[in-house]
């Protein structure tokens, strides 16, 4: 065993030996012959997603970043309010400074997120394999930790995710290095715990949320350390690198926002004490269970239950209920908000895989592949592609001087997309920022209309009120909120009121793109069409 610096023994807990007994030097996969061939996937997994999945892969992460740098982007109201952390975008906006100063405009915008993310997909499937490996128990724990890279690089879910740009996906792969680090044998090696303690301290300045998994892990560790030396030195080091970070992430906010800046007690404010997350929807208590683990398990499921029978007792699996039954109280739930578990979910599927019978596993390895394989594909180059295919086009029209997009709110991306310092007009979703404080918020907000409510409400009367007369000859004197755009973008449910309205102004299609063959918002359904007016009046 290399020296790993200082350590400290920990109690034996049952017969089966740790890694720190198991000699895994001739067995191990090592990383420069595994993370080349990781890297070369996760950057093609990156550069061939060609889908949008939910906004905030672009307006929490992209789009700050490149309104940092370049100096005009969309902002929306989290930012202008100071509840979202620069921590995350700050990680983008090198590659896009990278972009500027070497002169690749905008390919090296469209491109260089896309490599990073890449590469970080990559260290998160290899650190999966690690972390199984050092925590897995018995002679076949390499056995186990190949298991799990091969779920973590065929899983589905991660192949649509993981290399987006979500805040969640970060968290989940920062979560996976700390794992990976963390010391589940008998002894504590300092120098392993500190990487492990950073790793999870960033992961909590993304994502505060994350804090109870580490509150958890870092108990269970105090509990099993026998000398009140180590704990107080363990005691220590946490606060000590939670502090280092912390200061780093005020001191990126402070950048950002030109002032001292909480984002966390300013989130808290507005999602806790207000309770206006229920603004941006409700799910029922049964979500995570029914529908977010077999969406991110898809054909894995029946192998994660498998695993999850037999190590129903480990601290991994008391934990995986702790966390799910936590976030089912939450009144706003997203599949994304426990993509940080899926390193032990993988863990799980990895003993799942172990178990099966030797007879019946190459048939449950094809299947589990081809059908993760099938569902990936369609959401990933398939469903919900128009809205991305538009971006492109509204990128490379040379005649595109302005862009309205008559759209529910965030429904693309923006300047991350389009790499153009021209006025565009998209409809907003700002929740009712004056309820904040107001002990009836909670029951307020049920009423609230957001512009995009009140557009889709009666789209002709909004039309009316805000945007002149289409027809240059009915126009009158007078000011209006919004002018209307070389190019307009809506769905195609909106066709039927859109086409009339518009008819003898000059506005035509000049282009509709295949978006999906179903939506669970029907204001997103059908194609994405836009009309363009050339030679404007």
């Amino acid at each position: 065993m290399p020296d790993k610096g200082p350590t400290a023994d920990l109690p034996k807990k049952g017969p089966a030996p740790s890694t720190d007994e198991v000699d895994l030097s001739s067995v191990n996969l090592p990383a420069p012959l595994v993370l080349p061939y990781l890297i070369i996937l996760r950057v093609l997994n990156a550069f061939t997603i060609h889908t949008f999945f939910q906004p905030d892969e672009y307006l929490q992460a992209l789009e700050p970043a490149h309104w940092a740098v370049f100096g005009y982007g969309n902002l929306t109201w989290e930012w202008t309010n100071g509840l979202r952390s620069f921590v995350h975008p700050l990680l983008y906006a090198l590659p896009y400074k990278l972009s500027e100063w070497t002169g690749f405009g905008v390919v090296g915008v469209l491109y260089f997120p896309k490599v990073l993310n890449g590469l970080l997909a990559a260290f998160g499937d290899y650190y999966t394999y690690k972390f199984v490996q050092r925590a897995a128990r018995g002679s076949a724990l390499e056995q186990l930790a190949r298991w799990a890279l091969l779920v973590s690089i065929t899983s589905g879910w991660n192949w649509y995710m993981v290399t987006r740009s979500f805040s969640s996906s970060l968290e989940m792969i920062l979560t996976t290095i700390a794992l990976a680090h963390w010391p589940w044998g008998r002894h504590v090696y300092f120098a392993d715990t500190a990487k492990a303690l950073s790793a999870a301290a960033v992961s909590c300045l993304i994502r505060p949320t994350n804090g109870l998994l580490w509150l958890f892990f870092g108990a269970a560790l105090l509990v099993r350390v026998r000398s009140s030396v180590t704990r107080a030195k363990l005691a220590v080091l946490a606060i000590t690198i939670g502090s280092f970070f912390f200061a780093l992430g005020m001191a990126a906010d402070y950048a950002f926002y030109g002032k001292p800046t909480v984002p966390l007690l300013n989130f808290v404010r507005f999602n806790v004490f207000s309770n206006l997350s229920v603004f941006y929807g409700l799910a029922p208590w049964h979500f995570y269970l029914f529908q977010g683990l077999p969406v991110i398990l898809l054909a894995h499921l029946p192998l994660t239950l498998m695993g999850f029978s037999r190590l129903w007792r480990s601290q991994f699996a008391f934990l995986t209920v702790l966390i799910i039954l936590v976030y089912s109280m939450m009144t706003h739930k997203e599949f994304r908000f426990i993509y940080p578990l899926q390193p032990l979910f993988v863990y799980f599927t990895a003993h799942g895989f172990h178990r099966i019978q030797r007879s019946w596993l190459k048939p449950v390895i094809i299947a589990t592949i081809l059908l993760n394989t099938a569902i990936s594909l369609f959401f990933t180059q398939i469903h919900e592609r128009g809205v991305m295919d538009v971006m492109e086009y509204l990128r490379e029209d040379i005649d595109v001087g302005s862009i309205g997009f008559l759209t529910p709110c965030h429904s693309t991306p923006m300047q991350s997309h389009l790499h153009l310092d021209i006025p565009i007009m998209a409809l907003s979703c700002d929740p009712p920022l004056h309820l904040i404080g107001n002990p009836a918020a909670s029951t307020l907000v049920k009423t609230y209309q957001d512009e995009s409510d009140i557009f889709y409400a009666d789209p002709v009367a909004f039309l009316t009120q805000k945007f002149p007369p289409p027809i240059k000859a009915k126009r009158e004197s007078g000011k209006f909120e919004y002018e209307w755009p070389t190019h307009l973008v809506f769905f195609e449910n909106l066709e039927p009121i859109m086409k009339p309205y518009l008819e003898g102004s000059g506005y035509q299609e000049c282009e509709r793109f295949f978006n999906t063959w179903f939506h669970w918002d029907n204001r997103r359904s059908g194609d994405v069409i836009v009309y363009c007016k050339w030679p404007w009046e």
